[in-house]
């Protein structure tokens, strides 16, 4: 094979790569058309047209999602941030895609409970935690009962002319 008949397979292969370049599309994004907002621990069911095999999550510990039914799955909240939800049929095509924007971020009020010995925090660094969103805030766990911050006692005591004094102490911690 001669030079000239290498080069012009050389040529040909360039011009051949290059149409194919020039005809490659950049990627379209495809983007969820429903938003749903959720707090904190909140946990919603939704209800599909259409069976559903596979419920998928893509954005890891925000949310989890559990079947109910072929077609109704609950999605309960775990951490704040948002994840793209994909649902897909048994036959592999998109159902429904949804975002899912988890709200709030954790706020530490330390002070408000009791110092305990199995506290691995150790003493005065106990905290009651609140979730919080920016409409207003609530108690990260309600099953946790802030202790009071101050106490306060009133005694009367009687004086020997007849009179009472009362003296009021309050106590800290």
């Amino acid at each position: 094979m001669s030079l000239s008949g290498i080069l012009r397979s050389c040529v040909i292969a360039a011009v051949t790569l290059l149409a194919g370049v020039a005809n490659a599309q950049p990627p379209q994004e495809i983007t969820a058309k429903d938003t749903i907002g959720f707090n904190v621990g909140q946990t919603r069911t939704f209800m599909f047209d259409q069976p559903v095999s596979e419920l998928r999550i893509m954005a890891e510990g925000i949310a989890r999602a559990r079947p109910v039914t072929d077609r109704t799955f609950t999605i309960e909240a775990m951490q704040p941030g948002e994840a793209l939800v994909i649902a897909y049929a048994p036959d592999g095509h998109i159902v429904h895609q949804m975002n899912v924007a988890v709200a709030g971020h954790l706020v530490k009020v330390y002070g408000l409970l009791r110092p305990s010995a199995s506290s691995p925090l150790g003493k005065g660094m106990e905290y009651t935690g609140y979730m919080c969103t920016e409409t207003g805030c609530g108690r990260a766990n309600p099953d946790l009962v802030p202790a009071p911050s101050a106490t306060t006692i009133s005694e009367t005591k009687q004086k020997g002319d007849g009179d009472s004094v009362t003296e009021t102490r309050e106590y800290r911690r």
